[in-house]
């Protein structure tokens, strides 16, 4: 798979998020697939397999039912990884606006996205979801 081949499926992968669909998403991974919220913040433990996967579409879908809104701006990759600049631009199931800045990096084995780290706002990320 070449660097442009891997930009290419990041970019898929991720924009996927606006309306995520498991199956589709389960085409793009390694069996050993692993996701991680890189936080220290208790209750994110890492996503694994494609059961994992199935669990954080499930559960993206009932805290943003319109989707994540996921804007892509930069994507730079390297050898076996991509790193990719977004931003998210939705309103959250309780009504509040849910508007994240994100920096992923994407670790691919062969032809699958095999893992998946995620650094964000992870404090705007509990007042919208997880304050009163």
């Amino acid at each position: 798979m070449t660097t442009a081949e891997r930009k290419e499926l990041a970019t898929e992968f991720l924009s996927e998020f606006r309306d995520p669909d498991p199956a589709r998403l389960a085409t793009m991974i390694a069996n050993d697939f692993e996701w991680k919220v890189m936080t220290r913040m208790e209750g994110m433990a890492p996503i694994k397999g494609h059961d994992g996967l199935r669990n954080l579409v499930k559960g993206l879908k009932a805290m943003m039912p319109s989707g994540l809104g996921l804007r892509i701006d930069t994507v730079i990759g390297e050898g076996d990884r991509c790193a990719i600049q977004a931003e998210s631009n939705t309103t959250a199931s309780n009504g509040k606006k849910y508007n994240n800045r994100y920096h992923f990096d994407i670790r691919f084995d062969g032809d699958k996205i095999a893992e998946v780290r995620e650094y964000c706002d992870t404090n705007h990320a509990r007042e919208v979801f997880f304050s009163k």
